[in-house]
């Protein structure tokens, strides 16, 4: 393949991807407006007609806040565990092929920055406590 036609393929596949996530994110943020549109619209409905049926409304909403909290801090913990563990298999195998490749010098242990990042990711993510 000639070297104009690698680039308008990888020019094209950059264009691609970024047009992607645009619409991507334009999606998830009109879909996160019209949330909170409707949310508004609820809070405005009980604040105008207070009573039983209000406070039973304004009891569901904190229910849903306090379960959409957890699984975010559920998420977020996830999210440390994964990336220790990835930046912990990175500098496993760094360490591993900078040791097959030249033993003599002790470059091997360039492997250990990601790993003990790695480490600290992860132990951090599992000593994670609820409500921080």
């Amino acid at each position: 393949m000639s070297q104009p036609a690698m680039f308008l393929f990888l020019a094209a596949g950059a264009v691609a991807l970024f047009a992607f996530l645009s619409v991507a994110v334009w999606v998830g943020a009109q879909a996160q407006e019209r949330k909170a549109r409707d949310r508004f619209a609820l809070l405005k409905s009980v604040a105008e007609n207070p009573g039983e049926n209000g406070q039973k409304v304004l009891d569901l909403l904190r229910e849903q806040e306090e379960k959409e909290t957890a699984r975010r801090e559920r998420e977020e913990r996830r999210a440390y565990v994964v990336g220790g563990l990835c930046s912990l298999a990175s500098g496993v195998g760094l360490s591993l092929l900078f040791l097959a490749v030249n033993a003599k010098h002790g470059i091997w242990a360039v492997g250990l920055i990601p790993l003990l990042v790695g480490i600290v990711l992860t132990v951090v993510g599992a000593k994670m406590t609820p409500g921080r």
